[in-house]
């Protein structure tokens, strides 16, 4: 029996990884943030550029912005070679609540710390 794919049917692009991801997406949340800061920026800065020239800079343009992307994607790709994926106790955050820093006659007298989860108060 043949399998078909879905378009959702995406995996995490690191090497080894088979995490679902799903369209739009090309690393697993682990690997996405094992990435330096740097490298993140320079990837999403290539892609933004070589989708902003696909439809109105001459061809030569949008073949030297592509060239920088995948250059970038190749990059992020060896780096990811080296590292672990990021644990997802790392990628927790904390928040404060602003309120709380507004005016110190607030009731409470301290702030109230929240700790966030993907996308979720705990």
């Amino acid at each position: 029996m043949r399998r078909t794919f879905s378009k959702l049917d995406v995996h995490c692009a690191a090497e080894g990884c088979d995490v679902r991801i799903g369209k739009g997406k090309l690393f697993c949340k682990g690997h996405y943030f094992s990435l330096p800061k740097a490298l993140r920026d320079r990837l999403w800065s290539a892609w933004r550029a070589a989708m902003t020239a696909y439809a109105r800079a001459p061809r030569l343009e949008q073949d030297r912005l592509n060239r920088e992307y995948q250059q970038a994607y190749q990059d992020c790709r060896e780096y990811l070679r080296t590292v672990r994926p990021t644990s997802a106790e790392a990628m927790t955050t904390v928040a404060y609540d602003a309120r709380d820093f507004a005016s110190p006659h607030i009731e409470g007298g301290q702030p109230q710390q929240f700790n966030y989860f993907s996308g979720r108060m705990l």
